[in-house]
């Protein structure tokens, strides 16, 4: 029993190993479990044994059906929600090359939530932008995001496959200064799957956000969805000690509230 605990934890750390050198570079198919147990010199058993505690941890995944078998995930991005920065920003920071494919762009009257988040009247208009993110050419999040029309004429016919903040402050002449967003955890739609490359069903991270400019006015409605294997969040909280005393830099909190069982 001790020799097969030995076997089975030499082998994970020899994948461990591959997954991260690149041997295995995220997105390979892994070959079938006897060429596996062949190429490892281990049992198929053992090889079963690993690769569920692999997938356990979120290195690999499974996919049944025809064309299915185990594929080595994408590394995760990190998301931190104590910046208000574009996603081409921090892709690049994390070594990743962004990719955006505008779904939809449109300008309509204001819904109910959106007038709200924006402190819109009854009628105004926003624009509307829909996009796919791409990290390494994969689909990691699905990005849609309302402003107000009077504040951005023309924006539709700008570029919008960068970063629409770096956008906004270059063009518009608009400083951000900070964000309120509500983090949340939801299952795919069949649209919502077919564009970021998962299944019906699947487990997303949803960020809704409002984000206001330097004299407190929101300009920015949105509603971000990631594919949860594909992204972590990170947050900084201060605490009572020298970080968080008074006068010092505005602190980043997060707030955490419960949801009626429904």
């Amino acid at each position: 029993m001790a020799n097969e605990h030995a076997v089975a934890e030499t082998l994970r750390r020899r994948m461990l190993t591959d997954i991260g050198s690149g041997t295995l570079p995220p997105g390979a198919r892994l070959g079938s479990e006897r060429e596996l147990s062949e190429h490892y010199g281990v049992s198929r058993a053992t090889l079963r044994q690993v690769l569920a505690a692999l997938e356990e941890a979120g290195l690999v995944r499974r996919v049944a059906g025809r064309g299915g078998g185990t594929f080595i995930n994408h590394a995760k991005v990190e998301h931190d929600l104590t910046k208000v920065v574009g996603v081409p920003a921090y892709l690049a920071r994390q070594g990743y090359s962004a990719g955006t494919r505008v779904v939809a762009t449109k300008m309509g009257v204001a819904d109910a939530p959106t007038r709200r988040a924006l402190q819109l009247g009854e009628g105004d208009l926003v624009v509307d932008v829909r996009r796919l993110r791409l990290a390494d050419g994969t689909p990691f999040s699905l990005d849609h995001a309302r402003l107000p029309a009077d504040r951005f004429p023309g924006l539709l016919e700008q570029p919008l496959g960068g970063s629409i903040y770096e956008l906004i402050e270059n063009d518009y002449g608009i400083a951000i200064a900070d964000a309120e967003e509500v983090v949340e955890v939801v299952h795919a739609t069949d649209e919502e799957a077919a564009l970021l490359g998962i299944a019906v069903g699947d487990p997303l991270v949803s960020i809704t956000r409002t984000t206001y400019d330097t004299t407190g006015t929101p300009f920015e409605f949105s509603h971000d969805l990631f594919r949860s294997d594909r992204v972590r969040i990170t947050l900084r909280t201060p605490g009572r000690g020298l970080r968080g005393i008074p006068g010092g830099d505005t602190p980043h909190f997060a707030t955490i509230s419960s949801v009626p069982a429904g």
